[in-house]
């Protein structure tokens, strides 16, 4: 055996992966899925974050570009980009268009690359909306009225009629068909006084749709200055809000008397007798400082502003402090999405009434401080020193239920600065 003693050189040579040096080059990307809306909020957008965070479908997601009218999610492979598409169709009501365009090819190996987009326009019909229907659509689902209100918007638009309490589902492919004319957007609700509620006495005279209840509602104008007569300040309408409204709640409604209408909508609905009112959720006027009291915040994706993507930030937020009071008024959207707990939440005893006017314009201060850059609301009092988790069970109160650890370095914040 011969032994000899010698040095030896090592060199170490970095290497990159092929995924990671097309990083490096304008190649980034090979599929992209655009989401549009054409609509003047971003509440469904705000909606459909916090169930891609729950699902982590944006786990592989190069990047997501914010657009005007919605967003951009860019993706390393085609089947991400179909996955992607996949999801959308499971959750909302949304048609879409698929392209694909040659970027290089090699005659001799006879081999492609192509990059691969997918357009997906969502339906424009949205919560609380009021939609009118068109003859033939009211025809073959059994002659309902077209003046529709629409309560729920899953993967497909549910629809009720407060008078005769006839319910649809419009699915994707029967709304695309025949698009309804949208008559009345949440930004035309007005504030209403419940005067009084009547009900048949006899239980099996009530009229129930699922968990609404029908029943005759006379209402009150809450700007009665602005009208004389008293018998004038009086609505009479039927409503499927019987099992929430009391004498003396106020609600949020669509007065149809004043509303502006489109020729479209106006050509549905002519010859026949509108109600006078359209009553649409329950709201709770005097519960101010309502972020300050809220346990809960959610996470949102980081996005990157994309070109012509000149939107308000005000508005942005306006839109995502309307959509968490949403989630505090309606246990069903909470308990399809991860709400987290917050830190330090100050439990503040309510103030007077009177006292409440006084602080709402440092109220607005506090609602621009907060940062939301997020994307379709019970009430909730936080402790101190409390740590982050996911609330798996939720109720009324956001008590019980198993947490778990956040995922860091995908999503920012909303909901955890200000009085924290």
């Amino acid at each position: 055996i011969i032994q000899q003693t010698f040095v030896v050189e090592f060199i170490v040579a970095n290497q990159q992966c092929p995924d990671c040096q097309k990083s490096y080059t304008e190649h980034t990307w090979e599929s992209v899925v655009q989401v549009r809306q054409k609509v003047k909020h971003k509440r469904t957008f705000h909606w459909l974050e916090q169930l891609m965070i729950k699902h982590n479908v944006c786990e592989k997601c190069i990047n997501i570009k914010e657009q005007p009218d919605g967003l951009d999610f860019y993706y390393p492979t085609k089947s991400l980009g179909q996955h992607m598409v996949n999801f959308l169709e499971s959750v909302i009501p949304q048609r879409t268009k698929f392209s694909k365009k040659l970027i290089t090819q090699d005659d001799r190996s006879n081999t492609y690359r192509y990059k691969y987009t997918w357009c997906v326009e969502i339906a424009h019909v949205c919560k609380d909306d009021v939609v009118v229907l068109n003859k033939r659509m009211c025809s073959s689902m059994g002659g309902i009225s077209p003046l529709l209100l629409c309560y729920k918007v899953s993967s497909v638009v549910m629809l009720i009629d407060p008078c005769t309490m006839q319910r649809v589902a419009v699915s994707a492919k029967a709304f695309w068909r025949d698009p309804p004319a949208v008559a009345c957007t949440r930004s035309q609700l007005r504030e209403f006084v419940v005067v009084d509620i009547e009900q048949p006495n006899d239980p099996k005279d009530k009229v129930t749709a699922g968990k609404f209840q029908q029943g005759e509602a006379t209402v009150m104008r809450d700007d009665e200055g602005t009208v004389n007569a008293e018998e004038e300040r009086h609505l009479i309408s039927m409503t499927h809000l019987a099992h929430q409204l009391k004498p003396g709640d106020t609600c949020a409604g669509y007065d149809l008397k004043s509303s502006n209408m489109g020729d479209d909508v106006l050509s549905r609905i002519k010859g026949r007798d509108l109600p006078e009112v359209i009553l649409v959720r329950k709201t709770y006027p005097r519960r101010k400082n309502r972020h300050r009291q809220r346990k809960f915040r959610l996470k949102t994706l980081k996005k990157e502003e994309g070109e012509g993507a000149n939107r308000k930030k005000d508005a942005s937020n306006d839109d995502m402090e309307i959509f968490m009071n949403d989630l505090e008024e309606d246990p069903e959207m909470r308990a399809d999405i991860n709400l987290y707990k917050r830190k330090n939440v100050q439990d503040r005893k309510r103030q007077p009434v009177e006292d409440e006017d006084e602080d709402e314009d440092e109220d607005d201060d506090d609602v621009e401080t907060r940062g939301a850059t997020a994307t379709g609301g019970a009430n909730g009092h936080g402790g101190e020193d409390e740590q982050d988790g996911v609330i798996g069970t939720v109720d009324d109160d956001y008590e019980g239920g198993a947490y778990e650890e956040e995922d860091e370095g995908l999503f920012d914040d909303y909901g955890d600065v200000g009085d924290d």
